[in-house]
């Protein structure tokens, strides 16, 4: 009893950690959907439980996971589907990068060893998930506090009655994000339960580095868009 309830709670803040990641990367609202991020936070946890613990099928409840946290995007805060899969991968991808990191230390360190990555429970797993979840909520409250992170995506809720040109750069950029970050969290169950932590490091911060290339461009086009605007608009006056 105590196991599932550790596991389920840990689950939440697990959850709200990655949602928290993501906005605060790109700079979208916390404030206005807290009860609707601590809702899905709490169904994550208990779809995560009933994945892993009730049916037995691990391997499937990251890549659901991920469908997961774009449908509430999607329709919990009306972001563009689009959008919110590549700034779910990006997340996701950031947070495997920040898991793996603690986890090397940790090693290095001869707390923890490789085996933890596919367990359900455990104090070495609870103490490891515990400190993943803390460096990442410092991390998405520095990211608000110095306000960092990428402004090109619009604060939702967005409009979805205008026609989508999917074929501008910006578009094209965010399906090819997309689609690696889809393909990112697919061989990283591979490698998880392959104990392959290093391979899980180096796909997760290659596929977060073109999500965040791509970000990087797409916030200079929005730039570059506004000095032109600006400059046509002092022209005509």
């Amino acid at each position: 009893m105590l196991d599932t309830l550790t596991y389920i709670l840990l689950g939440i803040f697990d959850a709200t950690a990655a949602v928290l990641l993501i906005l605060k990367l790109y700079m979208l609202p916390v404030k206005e959907y807290r009860f609707k991020i601590i809702s899905f936070a709490i169904f994550i946890a208990l779809f995560s439980y009933l994945m892993r613990m009730l049916l037995n099928v691990p391997k499937i409840d990251l890549p659901s996971q991920y469908i997961l946290f774009v449908l509430f995007l999607r329709f919990g805060m009306q972001v563009k589907t689009h959008i919110a899969s590549f700034i779910a991968g990006a997340g996701i991808c950031a947070y495997a990068i920040i898991q793996m990191t603690i986890f090397y230390v940790y090693d290095w360190m001869d707390l923890i060893h490789v085996g933890i990555l596919s367990e359900n429970n455990g104090l070495y797993l609870y103490f490891f998930q515990t400190s993943c979840i803390a460096i990442t909520l410092l991390l998405s409250i520095l990211l608000s506090k110095f306000n960092f992170g990428f402004s090109f995506i619009i604060k939702p809720p967005h409009d979805f009655f205008s026609k989508e040109n999917y074929l501008t750069r910006r578009n094209v950029m965010l399906l090819l994000g997309s689609i690696v970050s889809l393909l990112t969290v697919s061989v990283t169950v591979l490698l998880l339960y392959s104990s392959n932590p290093l391979g899980l490091l180096i796909i997760a911060a290659i596929s977060f580095i073109i999500s965040f290339y791509f970000s990087g461009r797409s916030d200079k086009d929005d730039i570059r868009k506004a000095i032109e605007a600006y400059s046509d608009k002092n022209k005509v006056g």
